[in-house]
């Protein structure tokens, strides 16, 4: 009990001497930590090695309303080269957001662990989106396969138990781009 007291003591004196965080200590929460217009190539590989190579922006700005501009240029800097959407929140306790492509389609992304998933099926493929913020860049990736299962396994009964059926999916391609942030 003698040196519960003086313990106390210190731990309020470190307390009250320490100096409190202002905003601007505040680390800023996505999306506006990754703010800002990021560049780099974007390179297209397959199972042969690289098809393409060339040059991504990626703008992520504020907006109205807590959303976020998010545009992708592909290539030059021209308007058919560009693809505006808006990135908001729909739970950003639970990692939920979405993508906003502005012509009815909303794709939903969640960010665990600092790395931003979407995941969606179109017109017959199966894609999968990462964006990652490692240090002062932005990983940006994009893999895409058809749909329809390559094969399927399981679906049996091993020394009485029953497993399950697995689906497998062929990877045709990667997209990937390592961004970094416009001074």
């Amino acid at each position: 009990m003698r040196l519960l007291l003086p313990a106390i003591i210190l731990l309020f004196f470190v307390l009250l001497c320490s100096p409190s965080l202002s905003a601007q200590d505040v680390e800023p929460v996505f999306p506006a930590s990754w703010e800002g217009e990021w560049s780099g190539d974007l390179v297209i590989s397959n199972g042969g090695g690289e098809v393409q190579r060339l040059p991504m922006i990626l703008r992520i700005l504020p907006a109205e309303d807590e959303r976020y501009t998010f545009t992708i240029v592909y290539g030059e800097d021209t308007p058919e080269n560009t693809r505006p959407y808006f990135l908001q929140a729909v739970d950003a306790t639970q990692g939920h957001y979405e993508t906003d492509e502005a012509n009815g389609i909303f794709l939903d992304d969640f960010l665990i662990n600092g790395k931003l998933y979407s995941r969606f099926e179109v017109m017959g493929s199966l894609l999968l989106t990462t964006i990652e913020k490692r240090d002062d860049q932005l990983i940006y990736e994009i893999i895409a396969g058809p749909s329809e299962p390559l094969r399927t396994t399981g679906d049996t009964t091993v020394d009485e138990e029953e497993i399950p059926p697995v689906n497998g999916y062929r990877v045709s391609v990667q997209q990937r781009a390592v961004l970094t942030k416009a001074d």
